[in-house]
């Protein structure tokens, strides 16, 4: 009897609860969209392309990082061109591909053609 009225008393106090959101929620939604929207950088590295899970783009960059290019390549970039690129970064999330950071390329300008050796 008494595991009745404290599982009773628990729904009563939670529907005693106040619903809704506070007043200043629109806020908090602006603020988070204007943080979700990607801000245009510039990134200088060399554009590999590894033939894993059907093919994809990366580019390593100067600091070390890894950054997975999401969506279509050009005809004209060749693996192991040191290149500058102008990327906007992607909210992670799973991959098939499981290597680096998620990015669109916004521009992209070689460098130099000539392949550098993989350190990876």
């Amino acid at each position: 009897m008494r595991g009745v009225v404290a599982v009773l008393a628990l729904i009563w106090s939670a529907a005693c609860q106040p619903q809704g959101t506070p007043a200043d929620a629109p806020n908090e939604k602006a603020s988070a969209l204007a943080g979700s929207v990607a801000a245009v950088e510039s990134v200088r590295g060399v554009l590999r392309f590894f033939d894993l899970e059907g093919g994809f783009w990366g580019i390593v960059s100067d600091a070390g990082e890894r950054l997975r290019v999401v969506g279509l390549a050009a005809p004209t970039w060749r693996d192991g061109a040191r290149v500058v690129a102008r990327i906007k970064r992607l909210p992670s999330g799973p991959s098939l591909q499981q290597w680096g950071e998620p990015i669109e390329v916004v521009d992209l300008r070689i460098e130099a053609a000539v392949a550098e050796p993989r350190r990876e």
